[in-house]
């Protein structure tokens, strides 16, 4: 199956396990942790490569514990 040029909420929430709802919401505060999107007319979409720099920006850890703190 080819990989869409966009993805949309349901896309996204099911390849990062975010659900949907927060997803809007972040958007709705404009959380700086949040995956850069865009809006084709009313709909939100995500650009594939954007979701990837913003998961390859993320912070890694060694331990579960210290990763608690450091939750989004």
């Amino acid at each position: 199956m080819d990989e869409p040029q966009l993805y949309d909420e349901k896309h996204l929430s099911d390849i990062t396990g975010i659900s949907i709802k927060t997803l809007q919401f972040w958007r709705f505060k404009g959380a700086k942790h949040a995956p850069p999107f865009i809006k084709v007319g009313r709909r939100v979409y995500y650009r594939p490569k954007d979701v990837e720099n913003w998961i390859n920006g993320r912070q890694t850890f060694r331990k579960s514990g210290i990763a608690k703190h450091h939750a989004y």
